[in-house]
């Protein structure tokens, strides 16, 4: 777009500026290109321009990560408690016992806190600070399954105790096998979360489109076609998203700051993702039509 000094100059006149601009900004083009590809999705996505696809792919990264969270904590639980019962059998006898005797002795005393209402020591639970009736039933009943954890974990120290050698290599199989499966976990972990910013990202484009899209159905401009559009930028700016010059007009639609923080943008337009631009100059022209660019306007004046 242009200030209104540029309403008087011709075709002729503005495109050695534009050709000067792809040569002073091409190394910045550059630079904001291979940053945007580290986000962007392509632009024939077709969630950039549909607001509940966006929502739902978003939506399937999240549970998929929720998942995958709560299958990790029960793998990490299953590899502790297999570490535990490996370091048991590598203790000596008096150390076994000394376990087993722990073991029994706490049991029997959460089990007698348990029934009386009294609660472990802090460390144990995290929620003596119960306020209510219902909080109290709850710690009892979490304490009772902790006993009965407890119990079980002494009663298993007697059986591996009964067969230790045979037991040992078997353990080590299991602990190979769980660590392999936290493993792959992580690794399922990582990719979907690493799938997350762009899909946050492209709601937020599709929030923008929406707008527009809005605009478009209630107001007196209709939409222009991808032709259009792509004969207005390369009328601008020959298609460079990065372009900045210093001349106060930056990016492929030549958005000055203060017109893009009217339809949204902050800080400088071209350093806007491509779809950014895009979508925000919808917005633009589905509020005030072809007249913001008022020499390449005429490609989207429909």
């Amino acid at each position: 777009m242009r200030a209104a000094r540029a309403r008087a100059l011709s075709t002729s006149r503005i495109a050695p500026r534009l050709v000067a601009a792809v040569a002073v900004c091409a190394c910045l083009g550059l630079m904001a290109t291979t940053a945007f590809a580290q986000l962007e999705p392509s632009p024939d996505d077709p969630a950039l321009f549909d607001l509940g696809l966006a929502q739902r792919n978003l939506a399937t990264i999240d549970s998929r990560i929720d998942g995958l969270n709560g299958e990790l904590a029960t793998a990490l639980a299953e590899l502790d408690a297999l570490l535990v019962n490996r370091d048991f059998l590598s203790m000596n006898g008096v150390a076994r016992a000394d376990v087993l005797s722990s073991a029994r002795a706490e049991a029997r005393g959460m089990a007698v806190n348990a029934y009386i209402g009294l609660g472990p020591p802090v460390s144990r639970l995290s929620v003596l600070d119960a306020e209510s009736a219902s909080d109290l039933t709850y710690r009892n009943a979490l304490l009772r399954q902790q006993t009965l954890r407890l119990l079980d974990a002494a009663g298993d120290y007697e059986i591996l105790l009964g067969a230790a050698d045979e037991t040992v290599q078997a353990l080590s199989d299991r602990i190979d096998t769980a660590k392999t499966r936290v493993a792959r976990i992580n690794r399922d972990l990582r990719r979907a979360e690493e799938l997350r910013p762009p899909a946050v990202w492209t709601v937020s484009i599709a929030e923008i489109n929406a707008i527009a899209d809005d605009e478009y159905r209630t107001g007196r401009f209709r939409e222009a076609s991808r032709e259009q559009w792509q004969k207005l930028r390369f009328c601008e700016s020959t298609e460079t998203y990065g372009a900045d010059t210093g001349n106060t007009f930056y990016g492929a639609y030549q958005f000055t700051w203060e017109t893009w923080g009217t339809v949204g943008g902050s800080g400088n337009p071209a350093l806007a993702p491509p779809a950014e631009q895009d979508a925000r100059a919808r917005v633009l022209h589905s509020r005030r039509g072809a007249q913001p660019w008022p020499i390449c306007g005429r490609f989207v004046r429909v």
